[in-house]
């Protein structure tokens, strides 16, 4: 099968997504500037919306969710499902945990001070404790792009097909 411009670009967005997500879990790495977790966002979200003005003529009619995967596992190689329904559920599901569990609200470092504001309460936190919620906050925006742009990678691919055979 051939890969549409948006599956590439699809696929660039999810493996720069995955490296940061692993880039996060690194000991002693870097703190990543605040931008580019709101760029992946970003990149993501385009994505999203070109494949939707490339794909809004196609009608992705299949019989529920069964269907679904039956048409997925039909378009793309074993091997592509298994990682795209890893780094997919992957996505959302340390997304969910890393908002549920790691952040600790609106973070700011002022007057050589770290602190948080939670519901008008402003804890000081420990410099590692800083570090540590941005950096969850940052694998929460990174894991969710990574899911959304794996998503695209995989409806595109379908809604070429379905275009094709129509």
């Amino acid at each position: 099968m051939k890969t549409l411009p948006v599956q590439r670009f699809a696929l660039g967005v999810a493996v720069l997504n995955a490296l940061l997500v692993v880039a996060t879990f690194l000991p002693g790495a870097p703190l990543l500037p605040t931008w580019v977790a709101i760029g992946c966002l970003v990149l993501a979200g385009v994505a999203v919306v070109v494949m939707v003005m490339g794909v809004r003529r196609v009608r992705l009619r299949v019989d529920g969710i069964g269907g679904l995967f039956r048409a997925v596992r039909e378009t793309l190689p074993r091997w592509a499902v298994v990682l795209a329904a890893v780094a997919f559920y992957g996505g959302w599901g340390l997304g969910f945990v890393m908002l549920a569990t790691e952040t600790k609200g609106n973070l700011k470092y002022e007057n050589g001070e770290y602190t948080t504001t939670q519901r008008r309460t402003v804890t000081v936190l420990t410099e590692e404790q800083y570090l540590r919620a941005t950096n969850a906050n940052q694998r929460a925006a990174a894991s969710t792009a990574l899911a959304v742009a794996t998503g695209v990678f995989v409806l595109a691919g379908l809604a070429q097909r379905l275009r094709q055979q129509a």
